[in-house]
């Protein structure tokens, strides 16, 4: 899996003093390049956030657009003009060349074998330019309004541009003169234009708030368009064609199947400000993104920032009601309503032991201590396994009357499990012999769920009676009054490992974190799309992820109950559990939907900024 690189400051790098609107990648991929408004170039080395050529004075206002070929960058701005660099050296290799009878030049772009510049301005043209000696060989004269943006086909046979005139127009590069009628469909600004790697698609973005796939022959759209919530500033595919990636007005990025049109889910946070301009890096893992917010940051475009190899981990025949890893962390075992526990390792998503048989009736969860596995059942039982072997080590013991035993839990220590059943009861048992120690009577419902605090002197449950109470494990009785606040069924409950925290979640698509000692919420309630029906929380306690009835799955930060934007991917089916990794570096989901999945539970999906905040004017 792969993370992005952290710049080795987080202080604010002093850069640029204005809007960013332009971004492109040099070939490297190590480095990359900026325009401004405040009229500067600026080369920076990715990994380090540092600027490491520039500013690169000369245009005498807005840098609007940005092109790169090998060695050289293309810059046009609003002064009229555009300009050729070196960059290794940053020098001026060309220009100013005075274009689109000096008025904006509002982009610029690069034919593929770098022989061909063509620009588009303000007096409703486009222009191609040989770009050795910046000499102009066709002005392409027919829109109605501004043109806006321009992009080569992939042989250099064509151009594409778009323009304030709401049309898309595509031409002869060779002779200059417009081919066919118009693209017609946009109802504002067209702002960004490309073809397809094969030529055979055109994309388009508008101010009307879409993204538009036609098909260059027939001309007609592909696929529906595509949405965003406001005015589409830019777009830029990836490399292997496969992904769009899309900025707004209201400063939010979005990312797109470019075969099928569909919304990928990721986890971009939105710029403060509207974004201008988006590139992607020469390999297409990473993208960056340019905005008015002064900044310019670089986002992880994969698939591997969440979703871990070897997952979704399949062999169960029914739905998977529970999951835990094992102490080595590379092993995790599951339960189902086909009655089996399998013991998977995570790397290869093969089962090494089992299915292990027994159970009469779904498995409805597991714990782990050691080298053993506690699992309990709908049969009205629990029994005790090896976790090496697979082997019984105890068990099948009777619980709650033989009823639904829909709980289990085991003390830090390993030498106490709980159980929760549908008497209406909570029950500690001891782990070595399965005898009954203590029975916990005082809900009026089911009892759904258990924990031990971290000394285990403590048992917190939660039920079907919408409460979750807490019990002095040497002597069953309720500590103090129940929890009460939720208005469904409580199925999850723990204790922060200082133990000054209780966190329940509900059917009633709320998790509540709880003071222990004063019974009052710290924190609102921390609401999710649907019921609540799992949570767990990390081993060091800062995080909370959650699944819900709808397949959703949430994190939280366990200390300000705010969402941590991720890019979990939902589930087809409710999620029936949860549990994260003794390294609390990844977290399994089993799922109603037959699978258990594997995601990264880290920060690796995050972006980091180039930011220019409070920056301070470079001294001349």
């Amino acid at each position: 899996m792969r993370k992005l690189s952290t710049p080795s400051t987080r202080s604010p790098l002093r850069g640029h003093t204005d809007q960013v609107y332009a971004v492109a990648f040099l070939p490297d991929g190590c480095r990359l390049v900026s325009g401004s408004r405040d009229k500067m170039l600026r080369i920076w080395d990715i990994e380090t956030g540092k600027a490491v050529i520039g500013p690169l004075g000369g245009h005498t206002n807005t840098v609007c657009c940005l092109a790169v070929h090998g060695s050289h960058i293309t810059s046009c701005s609003c002064d009229g003009t555009f300009r050729i660099w070196d960059t290794d050296s940053g020098k001026l290799v060309l220009g100013p060349i005075t274009a689109h009878n000096g008025r904006h030049v509002n982009w610029i772009a690069y034919s593929r074998d770098g022989t061909h510049i063509a620009t588009a301005g303000d007096h409703y043209r486009a222009a191609v330019w040989d770009a050795n000696t910046g000499v102009q060989l066709h002005e392409m004269v027919g829109h109605e309004d501004r043109v806006w943006c321009v992009a080569f086909s992939e042989d250099k046979t064509r151009l594409v541009s778009g323009s304030a005139d709401k049309t898309v127009r595509i031409w002869d590069v060779a002779s200059g003169k417009c081919i066919g009628e118009p693209y017609t469909g946009h109802t504002r600004w067209v702002t960004a234009v490309c073809f397809g790697h094969d030529d055979r698609r055109i994309f388009s973005s508008s101010t009307d708030c879409t993204i538009r796939i036609w098909d260059a022959e027939t001309r007609a759209l592909i696929v529906e368009p595509l949405r965003m919530d406001d005015a589409v500033l830019c777009m830029a595919l990836s490399p292997d064609g496969k992904r769009l990636v899309s900025g707004s007005w209201s400063s939010k990025i979005a990312m797109w199947d470019a075969q099928t049109g569909a919304a990928i889910p990721t986890p971009f946070k939105d710029h403060k400000d509207r974004v201008n301009s988006v590139a992607f890096s020469p390999d297409g893992r990473m993208f960056a993104s340019a905005s008015w917010d002064k900044t310019i940051a670089l986002w992880d475009a994969t698939d591997d920032v969440a979703e871990l190899p070897g997952s979704p981990l399949r062999g169960h025949t029914d739905e998977v009601y529970a999951v835990a890893f094992l102490p080595d962390g590379r092993r995790l075992v599951s339960g189902s309503r086909d009655k089996m526990l399998r013991i998977w390792d995570i790397e290869t998503g093969k089962t090494v032991i089992g299915p292990l048989v027994g159970h009469t009736s779904t498995v409805s969860c597991v714990a782990v201590h050691g080298s053993r596995i506690a699992s309990c059942s709908y049969d009205g039982t629990f029994r005790v396994w090896d976790a090496d072997s697979g082997k019984l080590v105890l068990g099948p013991i009777i619980a709650h009357q033989g009823g639904h035993v829909y709980g289990i839990a085991y003390s830090r220590d390993g030498t106490r499990i709980a159980t929760a059943g549908d008497d209406y009861r909570a029950a500690v048992w001891d782990a070595n012999t399965g005898v009954q120690l203590r029975e916990m009577v005082g809900h009026m419902n089911w009892v759904l769920c258990v924990a031990f605090s971290e000394d285990g002197t403590r048992l917190v449950s939660g039920s079907d009676d919408k409460t979750v109470r807490i019990w002095d494990v040497a002597s069953g009785e309720c500590i103090g009054e129940p929890l009460t606040g939720h208005t469904g069924w409580v199925r999850a409950v723990c204790f922060s490992p200082d133990e000054k925290r209780i966190f329940s979640s509900s059917h009633d698509c709320t998790i509540r974190i709880w003071d222990a000692e004063t019974r009052a919420l710290i924190v609102e309630p921390l609401r999710m799309d649907d019921s609540v029906t799992c949570m767990a929380l990390s081993p060091d306690g800062k995080r909370l992820v959650s699944g819900s009835w709808s397949g959703k799955l949430t994190m939280w930060d366990t200390q300000t109950g705010a969402a941590i934007p991720t890019p979990f991917k939902d589930h087809e089916g409710r999620v029936w559990s949860v549990a994260f990794s003794p390294d609390g570096r990844m977290f399994a989901s089993a799922s109603l939907d037959g699978t258990i999945a594997l995601w990264d539970a880290t920060d690796e999906w995050k972006r980091w900024d180039i930011d220019d905040e409070d920056v301070e004017k470079d001294d001349d």
